[in-house]
């Protein structure tokens, strides 16, 4: 079963400067089985929230594209006003159970989207030149991917993957999926994650340029790790040599691998 909805944000005629806003609400096929929302977005942020419901609630307002994005308006001719225009589309789909929500990639429009969806969702989104991720109250599989700009989870339970290229992370677990690996990194930006204080994992940290943190016993690995030797000369390339100047451990013993990585910035692992 397929659904198809398509959100417009349309200026309101009687005041071009409102804030329109949109609302959807799109059912599962299934109640009863896995349940999966896909977001992928260009410009705008997103939220994301768990709720006591079955159905997902989309709700999208367009903020001012033209401004947004630093775009002159247009002058109007002569005795004619500006009643709207730059405007952003989303499109929602629903298929198998999985409901997929795309924005518009228009540079000069920008849609801020929120949607609420069942507890018992796993996540996953994608934005590449938006503003904040967030993603609250959710059980399941959770995937943020931000270009530019900060990814936030809270109080979820599950495994994550989070990553930004220019942006903080911040995420705080209530409980993790036995035997699941879990990884958070941005290239700018400090990483704070809180975990379950009986978790069990083997973690592997490192930031070029900044220190780690944490109120867990990590038990250190201070064994040398070997190097990564890479030999592409035959094929007209170098010959290259790498040590991991990581730093890695235990917490409770060990069991399936977290990586925190950045680049520019801080590392700290709280126990919740």
């Amino acid at each position: 079963m397929k659904r198809l909805l398509i959100l417009s944000c349309a200026a309101m005629l009687v005041a071009p400067a409102a804030m329109p806003q949109e609302r959807a609400t799109v059912p599962f096929s299934d109640a009863s089985r896995p349940r999966k929302l896909v977001v992928d977005t260009t410009f705008g942020s997103v939220t994301v929230r768990g709720y006591n419901g079955q159905e997902a609630v989309v709700e999208t307002s367009n903020r001012d594209g033209i401004r947004a994005r630093g775009r002159r308006e247009s002058e109007p001719p002569a005795g004619m006003h500006r009643i709207g225009g730059n405007n952003a589309s989303l499109e929602i789909t629903e298929e198998n159970n999985t409901i997929r929500v795309s924005s518009g990639r228009s540079p000069f429009s920008q849609g801020d989207v929120v949607i609420q969806v069942p507890t018992q969702t796993s996540v996953s989104v994608n934005a590449r030149l938006g503003n904040s991720i967030t993603i609250e109250n959710i059980t399941g599989e959770i995937e943020a991917n931000n270009m530019n700009g900060q990814v936030t989870i809270t109080n979820v339970s599950g495994s994550v993957v989070a990553h930004s290229m220019n942006g903080k992370i911040v995420a705080s677990l209530n409980n993790v999926t036995p035997d699941k690996a879990m990884s958070f990194s941005t290239m700018n930006g400090e990483i704070d994650v809180t975990l379950p204080a009986s978790i069990k994992a083997n973690v592997k940290l490192k930031t070029d340029h900044g220190d780690i943190f944490t109120d867990f016993d990590v038990k250190m690995d201070t064994t040398s790790r070997p190097p990564t030797v890479e030999d592409n000369r035959k094929r007209g390339g170098r010959y290259r040599v790498q040590f991991d100047r990581g730093t890695s451990g235990t917490i409770n013993g060990g069991g399936p691998e977290i990586q925190f990585t950045t680049f520019n910035g801080n590392i700290l692992i709280h126990k919740k």
